[in-house]
């Protein structure tokens, strides 16, 4: 028998959740049947999968020692020790400066260096986080860029962070702001909006006439020469690919974008860096915050690679 104390990083989430996150070698439809048959109870009751756990509850697991170490196995305890550049860190937020070339999570290679795991280890290094005194909770990012897109990364240091930061993203009221160098000369200024599907085996994106999802974006064109255009685009759904996508649309794919874009044209030019698409996550403001999120309150966050990306637009257009 397992008797588990639920802690601050395990509370307010659902039982079958934590109970996954605890025995990920379990299967979700197995964990499911022992609810129901009582071999794992909450407060020694029965409960149903969609209970919120509470800080303090007693969870117990009629599993014999052998049987929870066999399926509580998977979780990982070693972890790249990638380096992070940090531009903002409280208590409770961590801000990364991604460079383009960088994971931001694991890959099926363990060993590939990875925002995740450069935040965990960092944390580790600064006694803030053990896998070890944890029994769910791992730190976690609450947006994701594409290995080639670089820019600002938001990282939670605890669960409740990450759910408010989640919301606040979810909800829009966090304003991300990316730049990017397309190929052409471009006017477009406004809202573009697309249904779309994707496909999972080419990890690509493609519009449809009748998608049950949609993508869209407020795009404004700073600066536009013959042959290259600088671009604002802001997020308002944040769909795989899709910024990527809908400038391709518009016919001014992004430089360097090997997918979305023109590889011919890409090689062709005298930059370094030529499989990086020029695209920056630039630019975070936050709204008015309270309680643990206050020292954030209004305050806007740069990229320092969003000075490089209107350095590398200079040097395009000779301005």
């Amino acid at each position: 028998m397992i008797n588990i104390k639920i802690k601050v990083n395990d509370a307010n989430q659902r039982v079958d959740r934590f109970l996954q996150k605890l025995m990920p070698n379990a299967g979700k439809n197995f964990l499911m049947r022992m609810l129901r048959e009582k071999k794992i109870k909450v407060n020694k009751k029965k409960c149903e999968p969609s209970y919120l756990l509470l800080e303090g509850d007693d969870v117990t697991i009629y599993f014999s020692d052998e049987t929870f170490e066999k399926f509580s196995k998977g979780r990982r305890e070693v972890f790249n020790k990638t380096k992070i550049e940090i531009v903002y860190e409280d208590e409770n937020v961590i801000i990364i400066d991604k460079p383009a070339g960088l994971l931001c999570h694991v890959s099926n290679n363990l060993k590939e260096p990875n925002v995740v795991d450069g935040v965990i280890n960092y944390l580790r290094e600064k006694g803030e986080y053990n896998p070890r005194d944890e029994q769910s909770f791992v730190p976690a990012i609450s947006n994701r860029l594409d290995r080639n897109t670089a820019g600002l990364v938001i990282a939670a240091k605890n669960a409740n962070t990450l759910r408010t930061m989640n919301e606040l993203i979810k909800n829009r009221e966090i304003q991300k702001l990316y730049h990017a160098i397309v190929r052409g000369k471009m006017d477009f200024n406004g809202i573009l909006k697309n249904s779309f599907e994707k496909n999972e085996k080419k990890n690509m994106v493609k519009v449809t006439k009748d998608g049950e999802k949609s993508m869209e974006s407020v795009i404004t064109t700073i600066k536009s020469a013959s042959d290259f255009s600088l671009v604002k685009i802001e997020l308002i759904t944040g769909r795989t690919h899709q910024i990527r996508l809908q400038l391709k649309l518009l016919k001014h794919p992004i430089i360097g974008d090997n997918k979305y874009g023109d590889i011919g044209f890409n090689n062709s030019l005298n930059i370094k860096d030529k499989n990086h698409q020029r695209l920056v996550a630039g630019e975070l403001v936050f709204p008015k915050l309270e309680g643990d999120l206050e020292s954030l309150s209004d305050k806007s966050f740069k990229s320092k690679y969003l000075e490089e990306l209107i350095d590398d637009y200079r040097s395009l257009t000779d301005e």
